[in-house]
């Protein structure tokens, strides 16, 4: 698997870095077929055939380790900016 970290800075408490998280994961579970749950209080697992995530919510950030599979290689890119830009929407 393809290893890809992106960091997204916030100014909020991990509580609401959390909750805004929290209210999209119904989001992706639906659009794409992804598995969402909460590991402990600030570990977010997301896991969909091809593609496993971490977000972890520290103080200051957030921060992803996502692991591709093969057919999802050639879309790294793609992948690390919608999410970079996602995340930056939602702790905004």
């Amino acid at each position: 698997m393809n290893k890809l970290e992106v960091d997204i800075a916030h100014r909020l408490s991990r509580d609401e870095a959390r909750s805004r998280i929290d209210r999209v994961t119904e989001k992706l579970a639906r659009d794409f077929s992804a598995e969402c749950n909460w590991d402990g209080g600030s570990r977010l697992v997301v896991k969909r055939k091809g593609l496993q995530a971490y977000l972890d919510i520290a103080d200051d950030r957030v921060h992803v380790d996502m692991e591709l599979g093969m057919f999802m290689r050639p879309f790294a890119g793609t992948i690390r900016a919608g999410i970079a830009k996602q995340l930056a929407d939602i702790l905004a």
